[in-house]
């Protein structure tokens, strides 16, 4: 059944008053806190949304949109190939510490995890499967990178490999801060471009680092 702008409307703004009471309480918000923020006795919430995790899957994906349209809007040429990987690197840090609390939601719900763990199952809580975050930002990687997503699989895996590196790296600077912003951003960079550029030699590709990337495909050797 269609819901009604009205009811829309109202999912918004338990979506955005969830969203306000995990910034504030942590990533264990409860149904109360929530209801609380967005005027309504607790019952009143779920009049809107079936459970708390389906709740929870709607604060998360708005979220996550935010941070990949964020991602996306950072990559832009002219630049070089560090330059490429170091904005959207440098967005993910800012919006990580601009949202603590958020942040570990977001990976509470399982949003980017690359589990490697053999028969590891998905469940209502991964609310963005990783296949999804990996198509897009390879999408992204290969308006940029020549050949980048010639091999699918290849590419979002690598993706994959890349958002555990992120992930582990700010959640720990997050408790810890041991580097500063920029130190934080060019190790990641950094270690980004390895594995960028080893991916991209698979198909012949080799870019400097240091160089404006082409506008067209560099030649296969």
């Amino acid at each position: 059944m269609t819901s009604s702008p009205e009811q829309l409307t109202r999912r918004e703004h338990i979506i955005d008053a969830a969203r306000a009471a995990i910034e504030e309480h942590g990533p264990d918000a409860g149904t109360a806190q929530i209801a609380e923020r967005a005027g309504l006795a607790r019952p009143n919430v779920y009049r809107h949304f079936a459970s708390k995790d389906e709740l929870d899957r709607e604060v998360a994906r708005a979220a996550y949109r935010q941070i990949l349209e964020a991602f996306c809007d950072r990559v832009d040429l002219p630049g070089t190939p560090l330059d490429v990987i170091r904005k959207p690197v440098a967005t993910q840090v800012d919006w990580a510490r601009n949202h603590p609390n958020l942040y570990h939601f977001l990976l509470s719900q399982g949003f980017y995890r690359f589990f490697v763990a053999t028969g590891a199952r998905s469940s209502s809580r991964r609310l963005v499967a990783q296949g999804d975050f990996a198509a897009e930002v390879a999408e992204a990687g290969e308006r940029y990178f020549p050949r980048f997503a010639e091999n699918r699989d290849a590419a979002e895996t690598l993706v994959m490999e890349l958002a555990s590196i992120f992930h582990i790296s700010i959640t720990r600077w997050l408790t810890g801060h041991t580097e500063t912003r920029d130190q934080l951003i060019e190790r990641l960079t950094a270690e980004a471009w390895l594995l960028t550029d080893r991916h991209l030699r698979q198909f012949g590709v080799h870019l400097d680092p240091h160089k404006p990337l082409p506008s067209t495909s560099p030649t296969k050797e």
